[in-house]
């Protein structure tokens, strides 16, 4: 019975239609996993190599993967930074940006993701459980007595901005965010990583392929939009950061920066540059993009609250 039925036409076209199916399915999840696990980065340098103090750290995120951190200590008291790094780094890639910050007196934590550096786990969700990792962080520097947990900022780059906005949402000592490069939302990300360079006649191609991130992450992601989350956090203050050599980032971002609602006691900020995150930037502009994290800084979580801030030499819109 059921083999008349696979020769007949319509068993044929049902039989073809499912190894197609089966088929895209399996290309999408090969090319999804290559993205979600990228090779680990090893730290070339410690903190002592550029003479700042820190204690190789770890800790466990609140689903309970273990995580290896620097924390790099400045004034005692004073307010701590967590700093998120993007999809296939590591820590070591805040390292000569944390100077400045802590010469201003500020402590500094830099985590390694799940899956990547010497933290434990394997692959990554993209930010969906990374946030459970900065929850984890933030809960490790409350037993901290040494500085002040009630007052934190957070600075996160891609895939770090995503998971620290929605660790924040659950976690009110954050009241400080630099988000560098933050995407909208899991899908539209996966889109530009695995489809970057195809012409815009392949859009519907890429349509169909999005059926099958849900399944790939367990049905997880549906959960994560940036533009639900945000109007939790008006009473925060905000930095987001746009390149404007990628105009889809400058785009989301500009929307995300106008979609917040500023509260009496928050404020929001867009800072505008020809590039972003870290790794992509050398010399004057790596400067001058250190320089606005810390403005931004210096500006919404002082070191010492009760003097007024200094100065401020960079512009911050």
């Amino acid at each position: 019975m059921l083999g008349r039925f696979l020769r007949s036409g319509f068993g044929v076209f049902l039989l073809t239609l499912v190894v197609l199916v089966l088929g895209a399915g399996s290309m999408v999840g090969y090319q999804i996993y290559s993205v979600t696990h990228p090779p680990r980065v090893k730290d070339p340098v410690a903190p002592g190599d550029l003479l700042l103090r820190a204690d190789a750290v770890s800790f466990q995120s609140t689903d309970g993967v273990t995580l290896s951190a620097w924390l790099v200590h400045g004034d005692r008291d004073a307010p701590v930074i967590i700093l998120c790094h993007d999809l296939g780094e590591s820590k070591a890639v805040f390292l000569d940006a944390a100077i400045p910050l802590q010469q201003l007196g500020y402590n500094i934590l830099m985590l390694d993701f799940r899956g990547h550096g010497n933290s434990s786990g394997n692959g990554s969700t993209l930010g969906t459980e990374e946030r459970y990792d900065v929850m984890g962080a933030i809960d490790f520097l409350r037993t901290r007595h040494d500085l002040s947990a009630e007052r934190i900022g957070l600075w996160g780059i891609g895939m770090g901005a995503y998971a620290g906005l929605f660790a924040a949402a659950e976690r009110k000592e954050v009241s400080a965010l630099a988000l560098d490069s933050l995407y909208p939302d899991i899908e539209g990300y996966l889109d530009r990583l695995l489809f970057k360079g195809l012409p815009p006649a392949t859009s519907r191609v890429t349509g169909y392929a999005s059926v099958f991130y849900a399944p790939y992450f367990q049905w997880k992601i549906s959960r994560g939009t940036v533009s639900h989350t945000l109007p939790q956090l008006s009473d925060r203050n905000f930095l987001f950061v746009v390149a404007t050599t990628r105009p889809g980032s400058v785009e989301a971002g500009k929307e995300l920066y106008a979609s917040l609602q500023e509260g009496g006691q928050s404020d929001k900020n867009l800072l505008e540059l020809q590039g972003s995150g870290l790794s992509s930037l050398y010399d004057a502009d790596r400067r001058k993009y250190s320089e606005s994290i810390a403005t931004f800084f210096g500006t919404y979580l002082r070191v010492h609250p009760d003097k007024a801030p200094d100065a401020i030499q960079v512009q911050v819109r």
